[in-house]
């Protein structure tokens, strides 16, 4: 699985307990979230429209899991 992710591609930052930002890049349909745990997530095959729907989520958290860590995108979890 290839990752490749263009930096600073709408970069926002979010009120949430669990994530720091969100970031999207157009051409690959990667997403790529920034936990306050310092872990970074890259989500592939994501939809602009559901990108736009997690910006717009009351609760990240809750979005995150149930649109995306459940919902089956292949992702990358880095520590670093």
């Amino acid at each position: 699985m290839s990752f490749t992710f263009k930096q600073g591609a709408n970069r926002n930052y979010v009120s949430s307990k669990i994530i720091y930002f969100i970031e999207y890049d157009e051409e690959t349909y990667q997403l790529k979230i920034g936990f306050n745990n310092g872990f970074t997530g890259f989500f592939t095959g994501v939809p602009r429209e559901l990108f736009n729907q997690f910006k717009n989520a009351q609760s990240k958290g809750s979005f995150f899991y149930d649109k995306l860590f459940n919902a089956g995108y292949k992702y990358y979890l880095d520590p670093n």
